[in-house]
């Protein structure tokens, strides 16, 4: 038995007290005799989210309130909605007409790739996102995940990055400079 298993010895007595004859009880449990078979045996103390018979965790690692417990999608999600939002405080309720998504990578991909390789990267435009209109009229505003993340030197700085983009294509949109759109846009 090792020192991190819980258990409780009654009556004094240490390390396999129920092999001699003496009652020994795990915490929160009742203690049995020592003749009563126990069919979990010595190591049902352990905690439940333990890999028993490597079968895998029996749990989520991250209770689900913590941000290690999100996907990456998820997390991304978050960041533009959050970024949605500081827009809709600067440029006010014209933001809130517009849809907002976000994408994986480029529906172009492919041709970005090749005009890249006959360009060159300087010549080709950024593919962090990019605005059109539905059939209805609506603006939808595309933001990329990968292209952004990619760009990300510093994962904390990944929200930045994605109000940077937001602020690029609403700017893109409505035909103003991203400085005009708001006045602490740095890229």
């Amino acid at each position: 038995m090792t020192s991190f298993d819980p258990l409780r010895v009654e009556h004094g007595v240490g390390r396999g007290g129920a092999r001699h004859g003496m009652q020994a009880a795990v915490a929160g449990t009742q203690s049995m005799p020592a003749g009563t078979p126990d069919a979990a045996g010595p190591r049902s103390t352990r905690s439940p989210r333990r890999d028993r018979r490597g079968r895998g965790l029996r749990g989520p690692l991250l209770p689900p309130g913590l941000p290690g417990a999100h996907t990456r999608n998820e997390a991304f999600a978050g960041y533009l909605a959050a970024a949605v939002s500081r827009l809709a405080e600067v440029c006010g309720p014209a933001v809130e007409q517009a849809r907002f998504e976000a994408t994986m990578v480029p529906e172009d991909l492919e041709h970005r790739l090749e005009l890249v390789r006959v360009w060159g990267a300087e010549m080709v435009d950024d593919p962090t996102g990019s605005t059109r209109r539905d059939a209805r009229g609506t603006a939808v505003i595309t933001i990329h995940r990968r292209p952004i993340e990619a760009r990300c030197p510093v994962p904390a700085m990944l929200p930045d990055l994605v109000y940077g983009a937001v602020v690029e294509q609403w700017a893109e949109l409505t035909g103003l400079a991203p400085e005009a759109v708001d006045p602490d846009y740095h890229w």
